[in-house]
């Protein structure tokens, strides 16, 4: 009578791996593409890896500097075929740039920056994974640090806004809700750990106070602190399980069986 090992090693034997592990994507700006420096404390990408270990590749495309609109030129040049690889999670994060205020280079309109991030969820290269997208929004920005980041780079005039930021948050978890895609609504994470209150006025506005928790998440006004990005982490893996659950590391089996199951 076979044993569960004998089972395992008939299988072994049988299986062909001529395409590498399945993909977890992460897409987006310099939040994104800072997401692995470890040297800073917590390393979001690195932990996604750590808890995904054996089960996907975290593949980190993040694109200091770019908006949807790059986003979209961008696209099809790094994105495998299916006959390369299969994206089977991808993370689609961008609005921090495209919310730079009129006049800024960077600057998206609303309008278009909607446009453009339901075209990515929809683009040809994305959907022939038919993987499962989480978006996430624009988290907070805090004008006070970013007064001095500004002016360290020589910005005479304010680049983006605490509440030209929520807009475009806003509009992101309305993308999210008309192609029913799981949001991670990092936006409103780091508002209410900052103690922010519906109908308060914004936390990172000039208008009120300094907010301390906001800058302990923040290194310069828009950029992600270790504690930032602990509380991506823990939102995102949230949406994960309680959204798509199937796609949860507890969920999904080791690509190859565990040393003591595998042949000799």
């Amino acid at each position: 009578m076979s044993t569960d090992v004998d089972a395992l090693s008939n299988s072994w034997t049988t299986m062909t791996y001529d395409k590498p592990y399945d993909q977890f994507l992460l897409f987006g700006d310099s939040i994104t593409e800072q997401a692995d420096c470890q040297d800073r404390g917590f390393a979001f990408a690195a932990a996604l890896q750590d808890v995904y270990i054996r089960r996907l590749d975290v593949i980190n495309r993040g694109f200091s500097g770019y908006t949807t609109r790059n986003a979209l030129k961008v696209l099809p040049r790094f994105m495998p075929s299916p006959l390369q690889a299969t994206v089977r999670l991808m993370m689609i994060f961008f609005g921090a740039n495209d919310a730079c205020l009129p006049g800024q280079s960077q600057h998206v309109p609303l309008d278009a920056y909607c446009k453009c991030l339901k075209l990515l969820c929809l683009h040809p290269s994305v959907t022939s994974h038919n993987p499962s997208i989480i978006l996430v929004t624009p988290a907070p920005v805090d004008e006070y640090q970013m007064m001095v980041s500004d002016a360290l780079k020589g910005y005479t005039t304010p680049q983006r806004t605490a509440a030209n930021t929520k807009m475009y948050a806003d509009a992101c978890r309305g993308i999210g809700e008309e192609l029913n895609l799981p949001v991670v609504d990092l936006w409103a994470a780091f508002m209410s750990k900052a103690g922010w209150k519906e109908g308060e006025p914004l936390i990172g506005s000039m208008d009120v106070a300094r907010n301390e928790v906001l800058q302990n998440l923040l290194r310069d006004g828009l950029h992600f602190n270790p504690e930032g990005y602990r509380l991506m982490y823990d939102e995102v893996m949230k949406v994960i399980r309680e959204r798509i659950p199937d796609q949860s590391p507890e969920r999904l089996p080791f690509v190859y069986p565990p040393w003591r199951l595998a042949p000799a």
